[in-house]
């Protein structure tokens, strides 16, 4: 599995039920590792594996913070995930709390994807046409790339 880096532009939180809405990847962007996210790369594993995708703190499979409650994969921006942390583990509440914080002081928390590449554009390598999405993850460190901001 390879993990992508992003910081993304939180859509909308709810402090109330910890549901956090935001991009967990940004299309037509090349990004630190030189690849670009092709729209509809994710319709595929979205629609075929939500019941799998995870999200995580770290990249960390055994720190898992809540759930993905939607991901929209035909945002024209990108791929937009609703979230809701789990704010009954102590983990969780932190990871929520943290990210309110940062949001809260115009500062970037960031996310950065599980994934493994299908296939990539056969005249450009480095547009990658499909992912297969294991997990996106809320980090505690920096991601690679500055348009992926919450």
């Amino acid at each position: 599995m390879e993990f992508k880096v992003q910081s993304i532009d939180l859509k909308d939180l709810d402090e109330t039920k910890g549901i956090v809405k935001a991009y967990a990847n940004v299309y037509n962007f090349k990004d630190s590792d030189g690849d670009v996210s092709a729209y509809g790369s994710f319709d595929k594993t979205v629609n075929e594996n939500f019941k799998r995708i995870r999200v995580l703190k770290d990249h960390n499979p055994t720190m898992m913070i809540g759930v993905p409650l939607a991901i929209d994969t035909k945002d024209s921006y990108g791929l937009l995930t609703t979230s809701q942390f789990n704010l009954n583990k102590s983990l969780g509440k932190d990871m929520f709390t943290d990210v309110k914080l940062m949001h809260e002081n115009n500062l970037n928390a960031e996310l950065s994807i599980g994934y493994k590449v299908i296939s990539r554009d056969q005249k450009n390598k480095s547009i990658i046409n499909e992912y297969k999405l294991m997990e996106y993850s809320f980090l505690s460190s920096w991601a690679a790339n500055e348009l992926a901001t919450v």
